[in-house]
């Protein structure tokens, strides 16, 4: 079992004290498939990890942190929506809270953040029942939805920096699953994020590559035919999750989107290595000149895409098939 293996691979992981958002991912996403096979003993290993992280958020607290790192969030809210550790929800609480208490310093409107946010948001709900957090997340995805979604379903990186780079619709596509998953059909904001989700799933269709190298998954630049760009597994692994879910939820018709979701898993499987590694996976894009010594664009923005690195094993692959994974298993 594909979700099962990724995540007891992950529990051989150290973690080495890091909070890397792509290594929260990956432990919440290890964490809902041990839950959903009810495989205790994975559950306890994944458990057992945090031992070191406990009570140790105090620097994070105390200033003004940022959506990549309150995120990390996630783990301790799943592990005590699990084991009802009545310790583990306070402290995810508190990061959850940081970040609401700064909720407008938090919003770069890079579309990253909408899975950054929402995830700890929503996990914040999960973990407490309290509507606030879903109101948080919700109200954020409305502005971000107004301002970076174009008219074929797609979302530029930044305003700044128009391309429809693969992993970051990606993460859009994930955050607004995880807060469709949750958000009651009554609430103020569930019809303009429902529209935006459908809207975006309708422009994946024409884009998922339907043979040759890559059949099943989409491009690092998601709509580019430039002949320098090439399929991308961490974005693919994000949408064929957003997909699974919404056939199974009935947001997304089975009989259109059943078989490309179906196309994207057996894609990404046939991407793993017998290790139960991802290949493919994009190195990291935010800025060019974020990372110095990163290529030279200038007159060619899409080239930034295409030279980044692929990567085989990196959390930001394997996180998201886990999740996809658990979509299945639910």
């Amino acid at each position: 079992m594909i979700g099962s293996r990724l995540a007891h691979a992950f529990a051989r992981v150290d973690p080495e004290n890091s909070r890397h958002y792509k290594l929260a991912c990956t432990w919440y996403g290890s964490l809902a498939v041990a839950d959903l096979l009810h495989d205790e003993a994975l559950r306890d290993t994944l458990v057992a990890m945090y031992t070191p992280y406990r009570d140790s958020h105090a620097d994070l607290l105390a200033g003004p942190g940022h959506v990549d790192d309150n995120v990390f969030g996630i783990v301790p809210l799943e592990i005590a929506r699990q084991t009802r550790d009545a310790g583990l929800l306070a402290e995810g609480l508190r990061i959850a809270d940081h970040q609401r208490a700064r909720i407008d310093a938090h919003k770069r409107f890079a579309i990253d953040d909408m899975f950054m946010i929402t995830a700890l948001q929503v996990q914040a709900w999960r973990a407490s029942g309290d509507p606030d957090y879903l109101d948080t997340a919700a109200a954020a995805m409305v502005e971000y939805l107004d301002a970076l979604q174009q008219d074929d379903g797609l979302f530029f990186h930044h305003a700044d920096f128009r391309h429809r780079w693969a992993r970051g619709n990606g993460w859009v596509a994930a955050g607004m699953t995880e807060l469709l998953r949750e958000l009651p059909p009554d609430h103020p904001h569930h019809g303009a994020i429902r529209a935006g989700f459908e809207r975006m799933m309708r422009g994946l269709l024409s884009h998922q590559i339907t043979d040759g190298d890559g059949a099943g998954l989409w491009k690092q630049v998601i709509d580019s035919p430039d002949p320098r760009n090439w399929p991308e597994t961490s974005g693919s692994a994000m949408f064929t999750y957003a997909m699974i879910t919404g056939v199974r939820s009935g947001w997304l018709d089975a009989s259109t989107y059943g078989p490309v979701a179906r196309a994207g898993w057996l894609a990404l499987v046939d991407r793993l290595t017998p290790d139960g590694e991802l290949r493919d996976v994009s190195m990291w894009a935010y800025k060019p000149d974020s990372h110095p010594g990163g290529p030279d664009h200038a007159g060619d923005e899409e080239n930034y895409y295409f030279q980044r690195p692929r990567l085989t094993g990196d959390q930001h692959g394997q996180a998201p098939m886990l999740w996809a994974a658990a979509a299945l298993l639910r």
